[in-house]
């Protein structure tokens, strides 16, 4: 019976050390009321943490589409292993609560990951989001500087860098996404653009 209790004890310390931030305390007003239709379109990857699937990728894009008032479509690219390479991703949908557009969420089995935008720069030209899941022991954190071209100026990555660290979102796995030599086609209704 002590056992047990004491493991009981254990894991309920570790749960609460291991929780993710509330979407709230983390991110700005003009974020949680984000105007959905203005987020659309291409965002490039230009840093991030990356996962087991992303691991090598260069010239990672994403295309954020509404599907529906609160419900969204994400197309993930990325170029494994070098900018001549080309993996697209299975699109994944997910929703968004109708008072709170920046508060996304998607499914990646076996779980629904929440990809939360926690702050704007520019004229929706600059996005951080951040995704958390509670594990048993431990959480699944990631970190994604987005931007509408396949960089970010200096001195909004070190504000962008900045307000996450204020809010201690971990830096530590951060790694700038290789770009040069990238090309995407014309499908993006643009010109090609290579970097």
């Amino acid at each position: 019976m002590a056992r047990a209790l004491l493991l009981s004890l254990l894991l309920s310390a570790a749960g609460a050390s291991v929780s993710c931030a509330r979407y709230e305390d983390l991110a700005t007003h003009e974020a949680m009321h984000l105007d959905a239709k203005r987020y659309q379109g291409f965002w490039y990857e230009v840093a991030g943490v990356s996962g087991f699937i992303d691991g090598s990728c260069a010239c990672t894009r994403m295309k954020f589409e509404l599907e529906g008032p609160t419900s969204f479509k994400d197309t993930y690219t990325c170029r494994k292993p070098s900018p001549e390479g080309n993996i697209v991703l299975p699109p994944v949908r997910g929703s968004f609560p109708a008072g709170m557009p920046g508060k996304m969420e998607g499914p990646m089995k076996p779980v629904t990951m929440p990809y939360w935008v926690v702050g704007l720069w520019g004229d929706y030209e600059y996005s951080l989001v951040y995704s958390c899941a509670p594990l048993l022991v431990t959480k699944a954190e990631r970190l994604y500087f987005f931007s509408r071209k396949p960089e970010i100026p200096a001195e909004v990555m070190k504000e962008m860098r900045a307000f996450a660290a204020a809010r201690n979102l971990s830096l530590a796995y951060v790694k700038d996404v290789p770009m040069a030599g990238c090309k995407w086609a014309p499908d993006s209704g643009a010109a090609e653009l290579q970097v």
